[in-house]
C-alpha cells in the first residue's frame, strides 16, 4: 500500500505545475570518475607541496582552499551519485526536484562528442545561477534538440565543452 502511493505522489509530482514531460531520462547527480592509485598519489603529493608551501608563504586562506578541495575530492570519491530525473516539460525543465520555467532560460547548447563527451548546457538568466550540465546518455540530441529549440534559444556557435568541463574531464576532478 505504501509503494502505490509513493508511485501515486511521484507522478502527481512529476505532472504537477509543469504537467507532463515531453522527454526524460535518468541521470547521476555529477560525474563520478575512475581514478587509479596513481592519481591519489599524485593529489596526495601535489596538495602536500602546496600545503607546505602555504605554512612557508603563510597563505593560510589558500591553504584552506586546498582543504576543502581535498575534502570534496575524498568524498565524491567514496558517495555514489545519486540516480535523478532529467525531464523537459511543456512550461520548463526539471533537474531532480528542482524546476526552472523556459523564461528563466537564456540559451542551451549540446556538446556531442561520443564516447566521452554527451552533455546538453543550458544556461540561465541572471549572474547568481550557474549553468546546468546535464548528461545525454543513450538520449537521442536531435530529439531533446527538438523540443527544447521550442521554447529556447540555442546557441549554435557554442561547439566546444567549456574549459573548465574539459580541465575537469581530463583531470578526473
Amino acid at each position: 500500500m505504501e509503494a502505490k502511493n509513493r508511485e501515486e505522489l511521484t507522478v502527481e509530482l512529476a505532472e504537477g505545475a509543469f504537467g507532463p514531460e515531453s522527454v526524460g531520462w535518468e541521470v547521476l547527480e555529477y560525474r563520478r570518475y575512475e581514478r587509479g592509485r596513481l592519481w591519489y598519489v599524485t593529489i596526495c603529493l601535489l596538495s602536500l607541496g602546496l600545503l607546505i608551501y602555504t605554512v612557508v608563504s603563510a597563505n593560510f586562506l589558500f591553504a584552506l582552499i586546498i582543504v576543502m578541495f581535498a575534502l570534496i575530492v575524498y568524498l565524491t570519491s567514496v558517495v555514489e551519485p545519486k540516480k535523478v530525473r532529467f525531464g523537459i516539460t511543456e512550461t520548463g525543465v526539471r533537474f531532480g526536484r528542482t524546476t526552472r520555467r523556459f523564461r528563466d532560460i537564456s540559451r542551451f547548447w549540446m556538446i556531442y562528442e561520443p564516447p566521452e563527451v554527451k552533455s546538453l548546457y543550458i544556461e540561465f538568466k541572471g549572474i547568481a545561477v550557474p549553468r546546468m550540465v546535464i548528461d545525454l546518455g543513450e538520449m537521442n540530441p536531435n530529439e531533446v534538440r527538438q523540443i527544447l529549440g521550442k521554447f529556447i534559444r540555442e546557441d549554435l556557435e557554442e561547439d566546444t565543452e567549456p574549459f573548465s568541463d574539459f580541465v575537469g574531464r581530463v583531470l578526473k576532478i
